[in-house]
């Protein structure tokens, strides 16, 4: 039997005590003076508070791992690269309904024209991919049913498919210019001769593509196959004129020292100035553009030097509420009136200026009789 007794612990508090029989063993937790004193003291370790996730995961047992969706929003990365096979017809049907004149979808497919009018720049594009596209399906027949059918099927404006889809069978039976000039007329204009001729006299060479002069011998000639079978198409000699005409005077001057004639033929000349242009873009046309660069730093330098002024009359160095006698010419008579009255007081010369009375006119204005006149 155990007895039961009182003891005081060192926080002053009263335990129960009981003695135990022999071969018992007594059981009790370690009192909490040496847990605390077994662990490290705080001011020395001082270890990270973890985040939620970590204390979450250290009290509660994990569970098993089972399949379980990602709820965070995918990045448009992740996104772009598990799904890129996908959003390739995606991006290319975004494409076409742009508000773009038109698209190139490739060789696999023909464009997609969605403006109603062309510049005759974009409509020669729009006939080279046109004719890409036919010979990657081997048509080798450009003007057959098929390949007229094919063109004006790329034409997606409301305009134009109302316009082929009216006409479609009129237009099947046209000859090869005929049909062209349908085309022309309708994505063009009604004047499409004259805008295509305009076109080609106002193209520079320094509006081409890297300025070189054999993007614009293309482009040139592209506009002038345009006008084939039209009274407006070029010969080769006035083609060559006209080259000689648009390219730049920087460039014209230096086929002149390299000894090219104007006069030489068509062939002659352009595969002259071609073989000189490369050396010119090279070697010449950074010393110009340097040159232009600081013609344009000396402009605007100059520009902010310049004095401002809000008078724009003779009067822009006179300062301010200046009377106008002082501006005014001096003739003979005038010199000799000032300097006559040189010796008079400034504050008389002054006042009379501005047409102020002196002071001795007041003064016997005063003393003078009332209702006579001071003068």
């Amino acid at each position: 039997m155990d007895s039961v007794s009182l003891s005081c612990d060192s926080r002053g508090r009263f335990t129960h005590n009981s003695s135990l029989e022999p071969g018992e063993i007594r059981q009790e937790a370690l009192p909490s003076v040496q847990s605390h004193a077994l662990s490290p003291p705080p001011q020395q370790v001082e270890p990270p508070s973890p985040p939620p996730s970590s204390l979450s995961g250290s009290s509660v047992p994990e569970p098993a791992p089972h399949p379980v969706s990602d709820t965070r929003s995918p990045s448009p990365s992740d996104s772009s690269s598990s799904s890129s096979s996908d959003d390739l017809p995606l991006a290319f049907a975004t494409m076409s309904t742009s508000n773009v004149s038109w698209v190139n979808l490739g060789v696999s497919k023909p464009p997609v024209v969605n403006a109603r009018l062309l510049k005759p720049q974009e409509y020669v594009h729009v006939r080279a991919c046109v004719n890409r596209y036919l010979g990657h399906k081997d048509i080798t027949d450009r003007y057959s049913e098929k390949a007229r059918n094919i063109i004006m099927t790329c034409f997606q404006s409301e305009g134009s498919m109302n316009f082929f889809d009216t006409n479609a069978d009129k237009f099947l039976k046209l000859s090869k210019t005929e049909f062209d000039n349908v085309i022309k007329a309708h994505i063009l204009g009604s004047d499409w001769e004259e805008i295509v001729t305009d076109t080609m006299d106002s193209t520079r060479l320094d509006e081409v593509e890297d300025r070189s002069f054999e993007n614009f011998l293309n482009t040139i000639s592209s506009l002038n196959g345009l006008l084939k079978d039209t009274p407006g198409f070029r010969s080769d000699e006035s083609l060559k004129v006209l080259l000689q005409q648009n390219i730049s005077n920087e460039f014209a001057l230096f086929l002149h020292e390299k000894k090219v004639l104007k006069s030489l033929a068509h062939k002659d000349w352009v595969d002259k100035a071609s073989a000189f242009d490369a050396d010119f873009r090279r070697f010449e046309r950074p010393k110009l553009d340097r040159i232009a660069q600081l013609e344009s730093k000396l402009a605007e330098a100059s520009k902010r030097s310049a004095p401002s002024s809000h008078y724009d009359n003779g009067q822009a160095r006179q300062r301010p509420f200046t009377p106008i006698g002082n501006t005014l010419p001096r003739t003979s008579s005038s010199s000799s009136y000032h300097s006559s009255s040189g010796n008079a007081p400034r504050s008389a010369v002054g006042n009379n200026a501005f047409g102020v009375p002196s002071m001795e006119k007041v003064k016997f204005a005063g003393n003078a009789a009332p209702g006579k006149r001071v003068t």
